[in-house]
C-alpha cells in the first residue's frame, strides 16, 4: 500500500472531527480494498481505500441511504473521499462468525439475528423493476461465461443461459436494497453487543432473493439447525423467491469459476463444479 494514499486517509479521518488518528493495525488486503485499524480522540475507526470507484461508490451509497434503516446493525459512515477512493467508518465490536467457535443456542441466535438484519434491508423502499434487473443479470452472465472459455463444457454453457432466460421471465421477482456478499465473513458477533453486518462494497439494488445465494449454497446446506434460526428471523420464501435462488445459483456457479480460477482458487473452484454439477441434475431440472 502507497504510503502517500496512507496519509491521505488518515487525513480523511482527521477531517472527520477525529483530532489526530494513528494507524494502529497493519494493512489488510482483500479483494475489494485495503483495510485498516485508526484511532482517534478515543475512538476505534476503520479506514478502507476501495480498490475500484465503483465499490468505493456502492459501500457510500449504502451508508448514505440504506443503514439507517438496519437500527444499529452496521458501521457509520464518517467521511469519504471518492478520489481516494476512500472511506472512514465506526469500528463496530466482535468477530467474524466464520472464525468463531460458538455454542449451538448462541450460533443460532446470531443467524436468527443476520435473517432479521437482511429482512430489515430488503424492506427499505428503492426504485427498480425485475425487468431491468434481469437483463442485467442475463447480460453479466454472458460477461463471466467468456471469462471461463475453455473451463466449462457446451452442456455448461447452454445450462447457464438456460437458468437466465427463465430468470428473465420471472417479472414479479422482489427487488430490493441488496449487500450482495452476505455471509458469515461479513458478520461480526459479539456475545453482548449482538451482530453486525460489514462491507458494503458490493451492494446495490437487486433481486432479493439473490442476496440468499451465499448463505444458500455454501453455509447453510448441511446445517439444517442454521437453515431453520435464519429463516424463522427472515421469513418464508415465495415461489418466486425460490425460482430466483435456483437460477441465479447458475450465475454464482459461473462467477465463483471465475474467482476460483484467477486466484487460484481450488476451494471455490470445486464449489462452482458443485454447483453446476447440481444444477445440472434430473432431478433440478
Amino acid at each position: 500500500m502507497n504510503d502517500h494514499r496512507l496519509e491521505r486517509l488518515l487525513d480523511l479521518a482527521e477531517g472527520a472531527g477525529h483530532g489526530r488518528v494513528e494507524i494502529t493495525s497493519p494493512p489488510l488486503a482483500h479483494a475489494t480494498g485495503t483495510v485498516v485499524r485508526m484511532a482517534g480522540n478515543g475512538t476505534s475507526l476503520i479506514g478502507k481505500i476501495h480498490r475500484s470507484r465503483t465499490h468505493h461508490e456502492h459501500e457510500v451509497r449504502a451508508y448514505r441511504d440504506w443503514t439507517s434503516h438496519l437500527a444499529g446493525a452496521t458501521p457509520e459512515l464518517l467521511a469519504g473521499n471518492p478520489d481516494l477512493p476512500g472511506i472512514v467508518i465506526t469500528a463496530v465490536p466482535g468477530q467474524p462468525l466464520d472464525e468463531l467457535d460458538l455454542s449451538p443456542a448462541a450460533e443460532h441466535t446470531a443467524y436468527h439475528h443476520a435473517g432479521r438484519i437482511l429482512r430489515a434491508l430488503h424492506q427499505i423502499p428503492v426504485a427498480g423493476t425485475a425487468t431491468a434487473v434481469t437483463s442485467y443479470l442475463a447480460a453479466r452472465a454472458e460477461h463471466w461465461i467468456r471469462c471461463v472459455t475453455g473451463h466449462l463444457t457446451a452442456d455448461e454453457v447452454q445450462l447457464i443461459r438456460d437458468h437466465m432466460r427463465q430468470l428473465t421471465r420471472l417479472t414479479t421477482a422482489r427487488v430490493a436494497a441488496c449487500h450482495l456478499d452476505f455471509q458469515p465473513r461479513n458478520l461480526l458477533w459479539h456475545p453482548e453487543h449482538g451482530l453486525r453486518l460489514i462491507d458494503f462494497e458490493h451492494a446495490r439494488i437487486d433481486l432479493a432473493a439473490r442476496d440468499l445465494i451465499r448463505l444458500a449454497t455454501r453455509h447453510l446446506p448441511d446445517r439444517p439447525d442454521l437453515h431453520t434460526a435464519f429463516f424463522t428471523g427472515y421469513g418464508p420464501l415465495s415461489t418466486s423467491d425460490r425460482a430466483v435462488l435456483t437460477h441465479c445459483t447458475a450465475l454464482e456457479a459461473a462467477t465463483t469459476l471465475a474467482y476460483g480460477l484467477r486466484h487460484d482458487d481450488a476451494l471455490l473452484t470445486r464449489h462452482a463444479r458443485t454447483l453446476l454439477d447440481t444444477l445440472g441434475a434430473p432431478e433440478s431440472r
